[in-house]
């Protein structure tokens, strides 16, 4: 890589690096480019060489936590490919990129919208990673079908599209409505989750796995 490509790769990470702070301290709608800028050390117009908007800049925060997802269930899947060992490995991957930043993850599970040209490349990315990881978990179901490890009562690509609905809004129940769930059911996010995560799969027909 020569040093100017290195300069302009380093200044945008800083632009990154600075916005991703802002965005979790103060929120998205509450940051303006002006405080990036001020954030990152830089004028506005250097930021503005860079990411033409605040919106471009968090879709590139929001690339890199899908990419960060597609590596996490690509690996443990990799691992883990038996059935159910390796749904219960994406549940723990998941809960640990939760953990890691609420705020992304909650924004990734958002619409993931079609770029209108090809200049947006940045949607594209988006599109395509999520598309991959969609494909890594169908490919995964469709191995475990094969294998004759699980059977389904549905294509392997709507089971993916409700496992991946399913095991996010349980994750985000269990942490947002922590305190609740322990104070009028006497159970941790832990025992939420979990419990959550089997029923999930007994509701899409799958009900014959270890305890």
């Amino acid at each position: 890589m020569r040093n100017k490509e290195r300069l302009s790769a380093f200044n945008r990470d800083n632009i990154l690096s600075a916005a991703k702070r802002l965005f979790i301290e103060n929120g998205v709608l509450q940051t303006t480019m002006n405080d990036i800028s001020k954030e990152a050390n830089f004028s506005k117009s250097t930021v503005y060489v860079y990411f033409k908007s605040k919106e471009e800049i968090y879709n590139h925060i929001i690339l890199e936590y899908f990419e960060i997802l597609k590596s996490a269930i690509g690996e443990v899947l990799h691992n883990t490919r038996k059935f159910p060992g390796g749904y219960f490995a994406v549940c723990d991957a998941l809960v640990i990129v939760y953990k890691a930043c609420p705020l992304f993850f909650e924004s990734i599970l958002g619409e993931i919208k079609m770029p209108d040209n090809e200049s947006e490349t940045v949607l594209a990315q988006i599109y395509k990673v999520g598309e991959e990881i969609n494909g890594i978990i169908e490919d995964y179901l469709k191995d475990c079908i094969a294998a004759k490890q699980v059977s389904l009562d549905m294509p392997p690509l709507q089971a993916t599209f409700i496992l991946w609905a399913g095991i996010t809004g349980i994750i985000m129940t269990a942490h947002k409505k922590e305190a609740y769930l322990n104070k009028a059911a006497g159970i941790t996010k832990e025992d939420f989750m979990r419990d959550g995560f089997r029923f999930l799969l007994k509701s899409l027909g799958v009900s014959d796995f270890e305890n």
